[in-house]
């Protein structure tokens, strides 16, 4: 028994001595402590933005100059001479001639075929006139563009009448002549007056051919307001207009 009791505290005393023998081991990191962070980088630089682009540069000479209109303006018309004056005049009496005498076999209305009557002998009357001043200032009429449209625009309005007929055509022929008296006023006083040199050929646009050509004007006004819409007449008197049948 005693035996047992002293091996067992030899057992016990080895134990020991071998547990306090030994080393403790390395205390390990804490778990608390928050792992190393990798170094910053640096930020990749921003591309440069581009410069504006400039527009090229014009060509030497042609800078504009300062307090100048960029765009060039029209060349200003050449003022017409007596002569070309003379032509414009000509063959504006021709285009009323040559369409009133149409008118005058074609027309429907009497107002309209009586109206062409007085055209047609005014404007033979003021080309016999023009001949004769031009034979007593001894000058030669001398076509320019303007003389050369009205020659075109004649040609092209006879056509467009001649295929017109009935109240169509009485229609169509004063709102020609409204269209011709207002362009030949507006020459004659716009070119023929403020460039015509020789005293005589003024006389004559001034006294005599603009208040004629005024009085045709208002004239086809207000033939135009009578025959109304699509050249229609008015009844005659003693008849009653008749109403539409209902649709």
């Amino acid at each position: 028994m005693v035996a047992s009791r002293n091996a067992f505290v030899l057992t016990i005393g080895l134990a020991v001595g071998v547990g306090c023998s030994n080393t403790p081991p390395a205390s390990s990191p804490s778990t608390n402590e928050a792992p190393p962070q990798p170094a910053p980088t640096a930020a990749p630089p921003l591309p440069e933005a581009a410069p504006p682009a400039t527009p090229p540069a014009p060509p030497p000479g042609t800078e504009p100059q300062p307090g100048t209109a960029t765009t060039p303006s029209a060349p200003e018309e050449a003022p017409l001479t007596d002569e070309q004056i003379l032509a414009v005049l000509d063959a504006s009496n021709k285009k009323e001639i040559d369409e009133a005498q149409l008118a005058q076999t074609k027309a429907k209305s009497k107002d309209v075929k009586a109206y062409a009557k007085v055209i047609a002998q005014h404007h033979t009357e003021a080309k016999a006139k023009q001949a004769k001043l031009v034979k007593k200032l001894g000058i030669t009429a001398a076509d320019s563009d303007k003389s050369k449209q009205l020659t075109e625009e004649t040609q092209s309005a006879l056509e467009q009448l001649k295929a017109l007929q009935g109240a169509d055509f009485d229609q169509q022929f004063v709102a020609t002549m409204i269209k011709d008296h207002q362009n030949t006023l507006d020459f004659l006083d716009r070119k023929a007056l403020p460039n015509a040199k020789n005293a005589d050929l003024k006389a004559m646009v001034e006294k005599d051919l603009r208040p004629t050509i005024e009085k045709h004007l208002k004239d086809a006004e207000a033939l135009s307001q009578k025959l109304g819409p699509a050249g229609a007449q008015p009844p005659a008197p003693g008849t009653k207009e008749t109403a539409p049948p209902p649709k």
